[in-house]
């Protein structure tokens, strides 16, 4: 069975966000959604943001919607950048 858009990892190299004492490593649109609907925050465009990770099927809305997570993130402060 083929991969779908949505379970083939769209960041390379995965994101790691700050959670509630632990880390979370994102790797696909997937775990980007069930990441934000877990861990909503209030900073951002929060629900196109969903809207854009529900609906990426085409190449084009997976950059859009890869984009939209990531600056969602660091709008929010969740990108762990201490590696190591």
């Amino acid at each position: 069975m083929a991969a779908t858009i949505s379970t083939t990892a769209v960041f390379a190299p995965p994101l790691r966000l700050k959670g509630e004492g632990e880390t979370f490593v994102i790797g696909t649109l997937d775990e980007a959604l069930a990441f934000a609907e877990r861990n909503p925050h209030p900073q951002g465009d929060y629900e196109g943001m969903i809207r854009r990770l529900q609906g990426a099927h085409r190449a084009e809305d997976v950059i859009e919607a890869a984009n939209a997570f990531r600056w969602w993130c660091e709008a929010n402060g969740l990108l762990d950048e201490s590696v190591g």
